[in-house]
């Protein structure tokens, strides 16, 4: 059975990455890197330390067909479109995303001791369907 993908574009405002192309097969991991699991352009871990190992989930249900977004208790929270989808270091229920929506995972966070800012990844999504057919967006 083909997969759905989804494509993580960089924004100005990010910590920079390359864009990434995600098949959703199952359930996607978003993450920071650790020593086994480094970034690449096939996967959601950044090399970002406001993000936790275990930050966020992304999937394709193919019941419904739509994609869904869930912070897994991450510290620094996710957003769609600006809306944070729960309280800290809490699970959020899924959330719908669609084609085009702005994601966030994490905030600028600044180190008091070095005033060093460590920012944040925020990316546009770009959704596609098994077919290859972009997601619906939103109106």
């Amino acid at each position: 059975m083909p997969s759905a993908l989804a494509v993580f574009a960089c924004r100005p405002n990010s910590h920079p990455f390359q864009e990434r192309h995600v098949y959703l097969d199952e359930p996607v991991k978003i993450g920071r890197s650790v020593a086994r699991c480094r970034p690449a352009q096939n996967n959601a871990t950044f090399d970002c330390k406001v993000l936790s190992r275990n930050h966020a989930l992304i999937w394709f249900d193919h019941k419904t067909c739509k994609f869904y977004l869930q912070d897994t208790k991450s510290s620094n929270g996710t957003f769609v479109n600006s809306q944070r989808l729960s309280r800290g270091s809490e699970e959020s229920p899924p959330c719908e995303v669609l084609s085009g929506d702005i994601i966030q995972f994490g905030v600028d966070v600044t180190e008091n001791t070095r005033k060093v800012t460590h920012g944040c990844i925020v990316s546009t999504i770009k959704l596609f369907l098994p077919d290859g057919m972009e997601a619906r967006q939103r109106s």
